[in-house]
């Protein structure tokens, strides 16, 4: 295949005029020196004594008798009225002497010299020498002045030609730059897409964790720190969505713009590519070549045909509507860069702080379910230490009845038994009397006392109750912030993910 023609050979290869063969052979005279030779004949013809003619256009004399026009001709004779006429027109009107069977003449002597030096005359011959030497001089101009057109429009070609390839290569770099700028900015849109899709990902995390807290038991149901920040990583989800969607929408405005200019760009390439090829044609074709023909109506201009300034305006307007698209359109990669990898920081340190805030949280109940189940350890002890409590009191009144029972039998039997002056108020029925009261005060005192155990012992039942349902309230909170949230948000995408690489 052959290389594009991009320079042009400055020697003038057409050849050279000639002027010793053919149509250009010199001729021997000039047209001036031609010119005044035929002036010079016309003299002499006009004045056969040569007076006044030059020297040397004179003729030589002639010594022959100048004919009168009535020679006489013994075999000729007059017409019918007399007269004779050897004019041409004497034919017509009858006054030509007739001619008899046994002549030939027809003609009078001064006609037949006529006749001879008009067949002598040179004056066709100067004149086709005239003609020649003027035909041979316009061709030798013609073919000269030709020759000389097409160098100069060969010159003017050669400069075109190299304008549209100035143009084509400014062109070719454009439409190369913009393509490199279509292929990229493709890239970053579907690193955007990309990075919207990863979106999805942190806000389901987000949501499954607030979901999961809200399945605490109520006691745990609080705004706490945790539940606040989940809600922060929320809404910054939200708000680094409709960023990349705007951001989104106005990278495909500029692809569209930069897939305009490229096909724009491409078509003036194309159009630049086809000229520089007619240029490049029109410069290989010589006099010689097999392919030139008649056309009729090529010197017309087209329909589509603009001026100069036009074109210059045009080609110089196409290349900077391409650049400036593709400056736009790297300027737009550039904040769309920055956008992704600011959106994915923050949404990064969101989320630390969100573990932490859960970690701080996982941490606090942690602390808390552990001092409740050591309040419960105590709880269940001291209802140990009750349940024991009253069975001793139980069994401590148990043991008073029996020396009420005694106390009671003896005083009993004293109020019985004893015969009539013997039952008397002595020390020792007061004594017993004393005794039944102490052991009746006593067993109430007891009994009070096994109440408040009884008493003591069911809120320390309830109490029991309270911190089991504390405890396992804890615990689920426990299995949901550390085990379920934190299974969920170690899926949580690290920066780069997010910033769409």
């Amino acid at each position: 295949m052959a290389a594009p023609l991009t320079t042009f050979a400055e020697d003038d290869k057409c050849t050279k005029v000639c002027n010793d063969i053919g149509a250009f052979k010199k001729a021997a005279k000039s047209p001036e020196k031609a010119s005044e030779e035929v002036k010079a004949a016309e003299l002499a013809k006009a004045q056969p004594d040569g007076r006044g003619a030059p020297p040397e256009t004179q003729d030589p004399p002639d010594n022959r008798p100048v004919p009168s026009g009535v020679e006489h001709l013994p075999s000729l004779k007059p017409a019918a009225d007399g007269k004779v006429d050897w004019t041409p027109l004497g034919a017509m009107t009858g006054t030509r002497p007739a001619v008899n069977k046994y002549s030939i003449s027809r003609y009078s002597l001064n006609e037949w010299r006529n006749h001879n030096e008009h067949i002598l005359d040179p004056e066709v011959i100067n004149e086709s020498n005239i003609v020649d030497y003027n035909a041979k001089t316009s061709m030798m101009q013609a073919f000269g002045n030709i020759d000389k057109q097409q160098s100069e429009n060969n010159k003017r070609l050669k400069q075109k030609a190299r304008d549209i390839f100035r143009w084509k290569v400014e062109v070719e770099k454009a439409c190369k730059g913009i393509t490199e700028e279509v292929e990229t900015l493709e890239i970053e849109r579907q690193r955007l897409k990309g990075a919207t899709r990863v979106l999805m990902l942190p806000e389901a995390i987000s949501k499954e964790c607030l979901d999961l807290r809200s399945n605490r038991f109520e006691p745990d149901l609080v705004a706490d720190a945790a539940e606040q920040e989940l809600i922060k990583e929320m809404n910054l989800v939200g708000e680094v969505r409709a960023n990349l969607m705007t951001t989104l929408d106005n990278i495909e405005a500029q692809m569209a713009i930069n897939k305009a200019a490229k096909h724009k760009i491409e078509y003036d390439w194309c159009d630049k590519t086809m000229a520089y090829n007619a240029e490049a044609t029109n410069l290989s074709l010589n006099p010689k070549s097999n392919t030139i023909m008649f056309r009729p109506g090529a010197t017309k201009f087209g329909d589509n045909t603009a001026p100069l300034e036009y074109w210059e305006f045009f080609c110089r307007e196409t290349v900077q509507n391409c650049e400036t698209a593709r400056q736009k359109s790297a300027d737009l990669r550039g904040s769309l860069n920055a956008i992704l990898v600011s959106g994915g920081r923050k949404l990064r340190n969101q989320a630390d702080r969100t573990d932490m805030a859960l970690a701080e949280t996982v941490a606090i109940t942690s602390e808390l379910c552990t001092k409740l189940e050591e309040t419960l350890l105590n709880t269940l002890q001291r209802i140990v230490d009750m349940e024991a409590l009253i069975d001793n009191l139980r069994q401590s009144v148990q043991k008073m009845d029996a020396a009420m029972k005694l106390a009671q039998t003896r005083l009993d039997n004293r109020n019985n038994w004893r015969p009539h002056g013997e039952s008397v108020r002595d020390q020792p029925h007061v004594g017993l009397i004393d005794e039944v009261r102490k052991i009746h005060e006593t067993v109430t005192s007891l009994l009070g006392q096994l109440r408040n155990a009884e008493r003591i012992r069911e809120d320390l039942m309830k109490k029991r109750i309270e911190l089991e349902k504390a405890i396992a309230s804890k615990r689920k909170t426990l299995n949901i912030d550390r085990e379920r949230c934190g299974m969920v948000r170690s899926h949580y995408p690290s920066a780069s993910e997010l910033a769409g690489f």
